[in-house]
């Protein structure tokens, strides 16, 4: 490989070793929602229906 091809793929591994270290030090939680969208969600859920239009 080239000096090119070295850089690069150093840069990849670093890019994704920082990531998951990023990833595990602060973390992501899974979203709240608020009762108004699960409201609404169930309201469209409920509400509309995925059939094609019949003629």
């Amino acid at each position: 490989m080239t000096l090119f091809g070295y850089l690069f793929w150093g840069f990849v591994i670093v890019a994704i070793a920082f990531s998951f270290f990023m990833q595990k030090k602060f973390g992501t939680k899974a979203p709240d929602k608020t009762e108004r969208q699960t409201m609404n969600e169930e309201i469209t859920r409920n509400s509309h229906s995925n059939d094609r239009p019949r003629f």
